[in-house]
């Protein structure tokens, strides 16, 4: 007959805590969705405004969604239609600064404008290079063979590919690079920027061609796109954001 279990208090102790369920980890939150149109998914499903983003989340939208993010530190994304982005890292350095924020843009347009952290803790990765922040708003397209361009809205960036880098300092300055190729030299945007789609269907929000809130238009406006039609109108700012301590709200289909 086996023995008791209380003549193998150690033993049988130790089966009892190994038939506890241990709960996973809870995602680490680094920021929320501060407006959603039509359909945008992260890594739990369907997202909508309020919705809080992690670190990892991989955020992908269909032909005609777009959605604006804030991060913690008050950095801003937006993520236009037909596009894929995931938060490779996050690092906080404290309060509300981060040491390293790492975006992967895989497909699409996005905007970034630089948030309260140290311009030092900002990269961007692409098919075809990596580009570095310094206190900036810009505009990123990459298309289908993962050819990337970048439109500069204020600040400075360098973006370095395979074969050396560029750095854009003039608003509304333009590189283009491709995978494993050359970075071309920055020049003023215009309609057509040697891509296989316009410079409006390359830079949606720079266009006006897709909504943004109003905190995400970082002024931006060039000469070269000038005439194009806006549909910005009508948004307002989004309200102040907090992050108070409290659970996620659950996400679902919507």
């Amino acid at each position: 007959m086996a023995a008791p279990c209380v003549s193998s208090a150690l033993i049988c102790g130790g089966i009892a805590l190994a038939a506890i369920a241990v709960p996973a980890l809870a995602a680490e939150k680094v920021g929320e969705a501060v407006d959603i149109t039509v359909r945008v998914t992260g890594q739990d499903g369907v997202l909508a405004k309020g919705d809080a983003i992690h670190r990892n989340e991989s955020i992908r939208t269909n032909a005609s969604g777009t959605g604006a993010f804030m991060f913690v530190d008050g950095t801003k994304l937006a993520v236009g239609p037909n596009s894929s982005v995931v938060i490779d890292s996050y690092v906080f350095a404290g309060g509300d600064t981060v040491k390293k924020l790492t975006l992967g843009a895989t497909k699409g347009t996005l905007r970034w404008i630089s948030g309260k952290s140290d311009h030092s803790a900002y990269k961007i990765t692409t098919p075809s290079g990596t580009l570095g922040v310094r206190g900036t708003a810009f505009d990123i397209y990459v298309g289908a063979n993962g050819v990337t361009a970048v439109t500069l809205l204020s600040g400075a960036a360098q973006f370095c590919g395979a074969s050396g880098c560029q750095t854009l300092q003039r608003h509304c300055d333009f590189i283009v690079a491709k995978p494993g190729g050359a970075v071309t030299k920055p020049r003023g945007i215009v309609r057509q920027i040697g891509l296989p789609v316009s410079s409006s269907d390359a830079f949606p929000f720079l266009a006006g061609s897709a909504r943004l809130p109003r905190s995400f238009r970082a002024g931006s406006s060039c000469a070269g796109l000038s005439g194009l039609p806006s549909f910005n109108n009508g948004f307002g700012a989004p309200p102040e954001i907090h992050f108070p301590n409290l659970p996620d709200k659950p996400r679902g289909d919507r």
